[in-house]
Order: structure tokens, then sequence, then C-alpha cells
């Protein structure tokens, strides 16, 4: 957003009184005229904020969620609801997943101290295991868009093409500070190791090196895959952490199906026991199994969910992967 734009949505805030929007929008400005090299008007929007806020930390900025109409196709930005009691991860994985957003939160207090928040994470694991759910409540927690990288359409373009839509898509996450989720990110993995051309690839890949390597932004990014065997070491040691997803325990899974059901009149005691029926499908698989359950409910004219019709849906569910050939 142009320094204009922003000093019309400021003056918007104050006249509506709204002063966490006023926070949020002069923190951009303040971001937006360091990067114009206007410091000497930033350190002293700084010293205001930090005078009237007292503790030089500063609220986190939240930018509006679009993207530039050049990256329109490559970028989804959206902003996300979910918050941590969304999200059912191992205990380990949630602590690292918290610790981004205080470190945000205390970005202040770090750089006052000559440190940064970590912001570059790599999940991996299954599908359907919950990665891309982390990096909607990261974006939920920290007040920020999500901005989803169309990976498969990057690499749908000509390779020529593919190194200059990436470094544009590095130059926005300095204009939109938001967490940017390149999902299915072996993609990068494999072209380095495909049959294709070769030379042109290694230079794609090279160039997401060099701009993951010389990021000044305030952005987090977050890459998502499936196979991380097929991400190599040069792409692996570029992130601050690395959290492996894997599919529920027993325990998830109720605290997953208490959570999808809650209100629908499932006895508790039923579920320790269909929860076990459950072990080996993911938490996508789950919501399917949840949602199709309540709407067959609906559709009988029921409010209860019968746990008999729960386990069914489980069962039935399964024999699909049976039915391929896959054991669960």
């Amino acid at each position: 957003m142009a320094n204009g734009e922003l000093l019309t949505e400021l003056v918007r805030a104050h006249y509506q009184a709204d002063p966490k929007r006023f926070s949020n929008v002069l923190s951009q400005l303040i971001s937006a005229e360091s990067r114009s090299g206007h410091l000497q008007i930033a350190r002293r929007l700084r010293e205001l904020r930090e005078t009237e806020n007292g503790n030089g930390a500063g609220p986190m900025a939240v930018p509006i969620a679009r993207a530039s109409r050049d990256l329109a196709s490559l970028l989804e930005v959206s902003y996300s609801k979910f918050a941590f009691a969304d999200l059912i991860v191992p205990e380990e994985s949630g602590a690292i997943l918290r610790q981004y957003v205080r470190e945000q939160h205390m970005s202040g207090v770090l750089a006052s101290h000559g440190l940064s928040p970590r912001r570059k994470l790599l999940l991996h694991g299954p599908p359907g295991t919950g990665k891309s759910m982390a990096a909607a409540v990261l974006a939920g927690e920290m007040k920020l868009p999500l901005a989803r990288v169309r990976l498969e359409l990057l690499f749908s373009r000509l390779l020529g093409e593919t190194a200059v839509a990436l470094t544009e898509i590095f130059a926005e996450a300095t204009r939109l500070k938001a967490v940017f989720l390149f999902d299915e990110f072996d993609a990068l993995g494999r072209a380095r190791e495909s049959g294709g051309d070769v030379g042109e690839i290694r230079r794609v890949v090279g160039t997401f090196l060099q701009l993951l390597d010389a990021d000044q932004s305030d952005s987090i990014f977050i890459a998502a895959t499936n196979i991380p065997t097929s991400i190599d070491r040069a792409l692996m040691r570029r992130f601050d952490d690395v959290i492996e997803f894997g599919l529920p325990t027993s325990a998830q899974i109720q605290m997953f199906l208490r959570s999808r059901l809650r209100g629908h009149g499932l006895p508790q005691r039923d579920i320790g026991r269909i929860a076990e029926d459950a072990v080996g499908l993911t938490l996508a698989d789950l919501g399917n199994i949840a949602d199709s359950t309540r709407k067959a409910a609906l559709l009988d004219g029921q409010e209860k969910i019968l746990a008999t019709a729960l386990r069914a849906a489980i069962l039935e569910y399964r024999s699909r992967y049976e039915a391929f050939g896959q054991t669960i």
C-alpha cells in the first residue's frame, strides 16, 4: 500500500476512534518510510509510538489482505480465523509454533538486543495431517494475512519466467507483511532432480535460495511438503525449524472428535472406542467423516449423532483405502 494510502487509513482510523487500527497502520507507515529511505521520519514516528506505548515493542502490522495485480494468480491472500485451539499437534510441535507467535509479538524487545524473531519454518508429513492448518493458525494468532503461493501454477509457467515470478513474490513479502505458505514445497526439490532443462531448473532453485537468504522483510515463510526426502540439505538448512506432522494418536483423535462434534449428543464414553477404530486415518479424513455423519443425521431429521453411525462411517472410509490397495 502506497504511503499516501497509509496516511488516508491513519486519518480514517483516528476519526473512527479505532485505536487498534490506528496503531496497526502507523506500524505499516513506519516500515514504509524506512524502506523509502526516509529514516528521520521513520525514527520520529517510532519515538512517538514508543512514548505512547511505553514499552518500545509496538503493535504488529496488519496489512490489507490483497496481493498486487501482477501476482494475483500466484498468491491466494486471505485472513485466517483459526487459533491454537483449532490445532491438534504433539506438545513439542505446539511449543515451537507458539514460540514463533511469541517472538513476533516481542519483536521490538528482540530488536533492542540485536536479535530477530524466527521467520522460516519447514513442515513435513503425510497429506491431511495439519500442515496447512498450522500455517493458518500462525496467521490467525499473529493477526497477519495468509498468502498461499500456488507452486503448481508457478512451475507450469515457462522456466524462464519462474525465477522472475519468485523474485516478485519475495518483493511482495516486503510490501505485504504476511505468512507466506509454500505448499507442496517438494516441487522445488523435485525440480532439481527432474530430467528437464536441468540447467534452467537449477537456476530457479538457486534463485529461491538466494532470495530466501537475502530476505530482509518482516514476513514469515512456511514451506510444507509431503515428501521430505525430496528436499535436499541446501534447502532444509535455510529454515529456522523443521517440524514433522504425523498421523494422529488415539488421544488426539478423541480430542478432535469431541471438538468437531460438540453439541451433537455423542456420548463421551463412546468416543474412546470409536477413536480406536479411526487410528491410521488423518485429521482431514476425520473431518470429512464427521461432516458427512452430521449431514446424514440432519437429513434424517435427527439432532443427535449415534455412535453406531459414526463408527460405520469410519469403517466405510477405511474400506476406501483398502479398495485401492492401501493399508492403514
